[in-house]
């Protein structure tokens, strides 16, 4: 019976719920190897990882090899790139799929070499953004058929709009790229009300603006209820080289919260400009702005948008519809 290890730093049980409990293969099993110390990826994210996470990394990764897998499924670069050098090092045979793989960027120098020299024992490595199957293969020295794409998923979102027309505002949330100034600069001219959602560093160096209000600290539950009653919500991204704000618009798509966005890696495969949202060119304040009165002022096309949007979001980026896609990876590799 094939056998896989599942891995991931917000694993905390080894009950934990994730892609793998939506497969059911006779004669297929999975193994959940949980963390030892609990990591919220998101706000903890910095640019170098720490010496005690790399030792606490390691250990995971030793883990999830014990019992001898056929293979073995990581969450996040840090961790997949931990399992392949232990792979390497004591030449095991075990297969390794790397899931979630956004490195952020592309550092050269060690740093690429020691991505490289992990690299060569993965087996497939899942990227979200179509344009990042090159772009990882030219930064990692691997094939393009050995990257794949495959929609980040989420959890599906089963809460209410309620947006309040009385007191309408545009909302903006996440930390990673975020092109917040080119935001402000759009919705200065109408001073359209506008939420922003963000770490406390990133705010410190953006200019106040009297129609802005900022946020920081908010738990997951708040920033979901800010979403479900924004009139509209808008991703602006600045990263133009790997992924950004997927998490955000995803969210938004279930939740039938309108969306505007950059064109950019992140929104490739998934914001159709038109049919699931509007997409505008980076760093363009007129056309957002543009983008964003159209939107405000039409509740007819915010409906229609958003109605497309869940329709997607339920079809391509639910939990299910990843699992099919890991179940499909995990039968290529036998």
């Amino acid at each position: 019976m094939p056998r896989w290890s599942v891995a991931a730093e917000f694993f905390t049980t080894p009950d934990a719920q994730w892609l793998d409990d939506f497969i059911h293969v006779p004669g297929l099993a999975f193994t959940k190897i949980p963390a030892t110390r609990r990591e919220d990826w998101h706000s903890t994210a910095q640019p170098k990882t720490g010496l005690a996470k790399w030792l606490r990394l390691f250990g995971q990764g030793a883990r999830a090899f014990a019992g001898r897998p056929d293979g073995i499924i990581t969450c996040f670069p840090q961790l997949a790139m931990v399992v392949a050098v232990i792979k390497r090092l004591t030449f095991r045979k075990t297969k390794i799929i790397a899931h979630n793989f956004n490195l952020g960027g592309f550092p050269s120098g060690p740093r690429q070499a020691l991505a490289r020299f992990a690299a060569k024992a993965i087996d497939i490595i899942v990227v979200h953004a179509p344009s990042e199957v090159q772009s990882y293969a030219d930064y990692l020295g691997l094939p393009p058929s050995r990257i794949r794409f495959i929609p980040l998923q989420r959890g599906w979102i089963d809460l209410p709009r309620a947006e309040d027309p009385a007191q309408p505002f545009l909302l903006a949330m996440g930390s990673a790229g975020r092109d917040y100034a080119t935001l402000i600069a759009a919705t200065m001219a109408r001073a359209i009300p506008t939420v922003i959602v963000t770490r406390a560093d990133i705010i410190a160096g953006l200019d106040p603006a009297p129609h802005v209000t900022f946020r920081h600290g908010l738990s997951p539950e708040a920033c979901l209820d800010l979403l479900t009653r924004a009139r509209l919500t808008v991703v602006p991204v600045g990263n133009l080289a790997t992924a950004s704000g997927q998490v955000t618009f995803i969210n938004a798509m279930m939740l039938g919260t309108p969306l505007v966005a950059t064109r950019c890696p992140g929104t490739e495969g998934y914001v159709e400009d038109g049919a699931t949202g509007r997409l505008v060119p980076p760093f363009d304040v007129a056309a957002m702005e543009q983008a964003i009165a159209a939107l405000w002022d039409d509740p007819a096309a915010r409906a229609d948008l958003a109605a497309r949007a869940r329709t997607f979001a339920r079809a391509a980026l639910s939990d299910e519809a990843a699992a099919a896609r890991l179940q499909g990876l995990i039968a290529e590799l036998g």
